[in-house]
């Protein structure tokens, strides 16, 4: 960043941007906008811990960490699809308490939802996180060998999209079988996926939270890795489609590194549709999956193939 002003415009690009006429007679929009989506969040959760069974805090990596999942069901894990959900919170903040807004319309399509958790930024680095979300995937070969579920969906949302991603890293090929089990579908949304601008900026690392520096920095950026074929040649084995989603009120850069990603994996010969959503925001994008007939739920709904 060769200049003041040049940082100053770094900083608000890498700012989760709103539709501010969400709050806009408030203050700080902001923050309400914010209070509002973990609000939203935690009664969706607390809704469905209330009307489904539930298995909480399932143990798929560590001893005494946060690595752990929730899963909710309808009347027995075995043989239901599975939708896992990866909240982001730019690896510092949230958690799987407020992550429950997509639970009631899956359930309602037989689906059994798994709400992930993991430790936050500054507790570890951004690369030990990425090898706990690795942990995850892999906890979720053997689970899916247990329950037998006919597929598979996966989704993350800002850094937890940057966190999903790592289902690309040929690291996590090494820790697997030979085969990868009924993974289907990838939702990729409002996600970043590049950091090399962003690990020096105050909004989104403040002394360093994240524990990286420049080479950490593209090492971890997905939009930097060359793809290991091996495990590109297991992902279009089992039909895998990735959907890069991005709202039309995210900032210009996440937009840009939305596209560049999705174009990035149509380059490397993955099944990849690219959709920018008109007038969502950063947030109200995943708030609304809790509504089964809102734009993004429809999308999701069509993807998977329900009704």
């Amino acid at each position: 960043m060769s200049s003041s002003t040049a940082a100053v415009d770094f900083e608000k690009e890498y700012s989760p941007s709103l539709n501010i006429k969400r709050f806009q007679n408030y203050e700080k929009p902001y923050e309400k906008v914010v209070q509002h989506f973990i609000s939203q969040g935690k009664a969706a959760t607390t809704l469905a811990f209330r009307n489904h069974k539930v298995r909480e805090n399932v143990r798929y990596g560590g001893l005494n960490d946060n690595q752990l999942v929730d899963i909710i069901y309808n009347d027995s894990e075995f043989g239901s699809p599975i939708f896992a959900y990866i909240h982001g919170g730019y690896w510092t903040s949230l958690d799987k308490s407020s992550s429950g807004t997509f639970v009631g319309p899956l359930l309602e399509q037989g689906y059994r939802v798994l709400l992930v958790d993991y430790n936050l930024c500054p507790t570890v680095t951004l690369e030990e996180l990425c090898e706990q979300i690795r942990n995850f995937f892999k906890w979720l070969q053997h689970y899916a060998k247990e329950t037998q579920p006919n597929s598979i969906s996966i989704c993350g949302h800002s850094a937890g999209a940057h966190l999903l991603c790592q289902i690309f890293n040929e690291d996590f090929l090494g820790q697997q079988q030979p085969e990868l089990y009924a993974i289907n579908h990838l939702f990729l949304i409002s996600g970043v996926y590049d950091l090399r601008e962003l690990w020096e900026l105050t909004c989104c690392n403040e002394n360093n939270k994240l524990g990286l520096d420049a080479v950490r920095a593209e090492h971890l950026s997905p939009l930097c890795w060359s793809y290991n074929k091996k495990l590109l040649l297991l992902h279009n084995k089992q039909d895998l489609q990735v959907h890069v989603m991005v709202a039309e009120n995210d900032s210009s850069t996440f937009i840009k590194q939305s596209h560049s990603y999705a174009e990035k994996l149509k380059s490397i010969a993955l099944k990849v549709d690219y959709q920018l959503f008109k007038d969502y925001d950063h947030f109200n994008i995943i708030e609304d999956t809790a509504i089964p007939n809102s734009i993004v739920s429809l999308y999701i709904k069509e993807k998977l193939n329900l009704k």
